[in-house]
């Protein structure tokens, strides 16, 4: 997709930059609470429940994101489970033995697929707002200060 990035209404009134003029159409989300699916294993599910309560601390859980809730909670299960194979497994790396005798030390090929995990649960996690600086973005308006009793008349 080419262009700008598009920057949510609620961050632009945070900023002060809204202008009503120039929002789409966007159809407001749901109001009741995402439920998990039911291709979701015990784990993602209980991950789901978990993000859908942060996401109402925010006032963020709607039914409308359940698809993307699912896929954060499918990959932060599967997170999990690259990292219990790294760490209880044969580790980050393992070894390999050469023709004259030696050995090759080499990653382990699970390591990959945990970094891309890693980075669409990132990615997922700002997409909510869920992350330091993407919860900072949204921050609360400076409030604008009188230089004079006069200003404001």
């Amino acid at each position: 997709m080419r262009g700008r990035k598009v920057i949510p209404i609620e961050e632009k009134k945070a900023k002060g930059t809204h202008r009503p003029c120039r929002d789409k159409d966007v159809p407001a989300p749901s109001k009741k609470k995402p439920l998990p699916p039911t291709w979701l294993n015990k784990r993602a599910k209980m991950i789901f429940h978990h993000m859908v309560k942060r996401l109402e601390e925010l006032s963020l859980a709607s039914r409308s994101h359940t698809e993307a809730l699912s896929l954060l909670a499918s990959r932060m299960e599967e997170l999990e489970t690259f990292d219990k194979l790294l760490n209880t497994g044969e580790g980050y790396t393992y070894k390999i033995e050469t023709e004259d005798g030696g050995f090759i030390i080499k990653e382990h090929p699970v390591v990959k697929l945990r970094e891309k995990a890693a980075r669409h649960v990132h990615s997922l996690l700002t997409e909510f707002g869920l992350t330091p600086a993407s919860a900072q973005k949204v921050g609360t308006p400076k409030q604008k200060t009188k230089n004079n009793d006069f200003e404001g008349f």
